[in-house]
């Protein structure tokens, strides 16, 4: 057993899953890899794609979308009532946000 988190987007209302990306859950599962859920991460919150060498070979709009924006790796063992929500955040993204992760993917495999 562990802790299980998602990476969530509060402003977008949007969130990335771990397992869509074929890793695990847990903070250190996904926190570790590469081509993945941090992966993802970085291409969305990416500055000025596309200006130099290294960069994604994408114009893909979801690159960059996330810059500026209150970001959290929430867990499923959180405080409740934190974000101006009753239960956990992980909680709340799985029922009400977006999972943007199978949009990410082809994204993060071709980069």
């Amino acid at each position: 057993m562990g802790q299980y988190y998602y990476v969530v987007n509060l402003d977008k209302k949007q969130f990335l899953h771990p397992h869509k990306f074929d890793e695990g859950l847990k903070l250190m599962e996904f926190g570790c890899s590469s081509e993945g859920t941090l992966t993802a991460l970085a291409l969305l919150l990416a500055d000025g794609n596309g200006r130099g060498g290294g960069d994604a070979q994408s114009s893909d709009p979801l690159i960059g979308s996330w810059a500026g924006d209150r970001i959290v790796v929430a867990g499923d063992y959180a405080d409740a009532g934190k974000y101006g929500i009753a239960g956990t955040l992980h909680e709340h993204a799985a029922e009400a946000y977006e999972d943007i992760s199978e949009r990410m993917l082809p994204i993060v495999r071709s980069s």
